[in-house]
């Protein structure tokens, strides 16, 4: 391995996530991995890297770095101003970095999440079979102000690559995302049921853990107690705010707030990369 890049800024959150730690859910570890997999997946395509390469995945940019060796990078995600020794780059393609060169992600102008991804991906241990960070278990490496992150030795590309612009994810204020119906969606009432299925609601803020969403206050036809049932990235919990929190990629395995439905998997990166304030509308699939 080899120093590739050392972080001269901290941002709002940032850590390395590769496809995630499968394999430990029955012992409550989450499966961690990329929150918008569209995004992590495009940019191990562009390089051609194997798909379990590790990216370094950020909320809101913010980031500085300082290249510390030469190497060539893609940023994919939600749409942000992207600056090499101030001159702006494109998203979606690759890049060179040379020994000494300065990297900024300034603020996202669309969606949430930007990954940034060497050839080879960065290197970092694996702990339980995964690169990825997840801080609630001690498990991972933690970025800070001074940490360097590692990168594999590999030969070069011979040419520049890119996803061609039409192909490129959208990142919309308002969306519209599938669902299959929950456990408990039953012991709601049928006016919480039609308001949640027709009803918009606003992302009000969050983390890798969960997205908060106010909208219509959802009622259960008794107050009850609930056994603690198998959750996942996608679980959409009612607590007795009434309010749904929508589970994602470092949430908990087990929980007891009533589960009314779960996000179709294909439209997870949707949800992954909203901003506070936008708008989600859920749309009902059969399973």
């Amino acid at each position: 391995m080899k120093p590739l890049l050392l972080v001269t800024k901290q941002g709002v959150y940032g850590s390395l996530q590769d496809q995630g730690r499968y394999g430990y859910r029955s012992f409550g570890i989450p499966l961690s991995g990329p929150m918008d997999k569209v995004s992590f997946q495009a940019a191990q395509q562009i390089l051609q890297n194997h798909p379990d390469q590790t990216s370094f995945e950020m909320f809101v940019g913010g980031f500085e770095f300082e290249a510390l060796s030469d190497g060539m990078y893609v940023l994919t995600g939600g749409h942000c101003t992207c600056l090499v020794n101030n001159d702006p780059i494109e998203m979606w393609k690759t890049f060179r970095l040379t020994k000494g060169d300065q990297l900024a992600i300034k603020s996202v102008h669309q969606g949430s999440i930007v990954y940034l991804t060497p050839l080879g991906g960065f290197y970092t241990k694996k702990e339980l079979g995964s690169s990825s960070c997840l801080p609630l278990g001690n498990l991972g490496t933690s970025i800070t102000k001074g940490s360097i992150l590692y990168g594999q030795i590999t030969s070069p590309l011979t040419y520049n690559r890119g996803l061609y612009a039409p192909y490129r994810p959208t990142f919309l204020s308002t969306i519209s995302v599938r669902i299959f119906k929950g456990p408990h969606f039953h012991l709601f009432t049928e006016e919480s049921q039609r308001q949640f299925l027709h009803n918009p609601f606003q992302f009000i803020g969050g983390n890798r853990m969960g997205y908060y969403i106010k909208g219509p206050v959802l009622q259960l036809h008794e107050m009850q107690d609930i056994l603690s049932e198998a959750t996942q990235f996608g679980t959409i919990q009612v607590p007795q705010s009434g309010d749904p929190i929508i589970l994602m990629a470092d949430a908990q395995t087990v929980g007891g707030y009533p589960i009314i439905a779960t996000v179709h998997e294909g439209d997870l990166h949707k949800v992954a990369q909203m901003r506070t304030f936008n708008t989600i509308q859920f749309a009902l699939e059969e399973a």
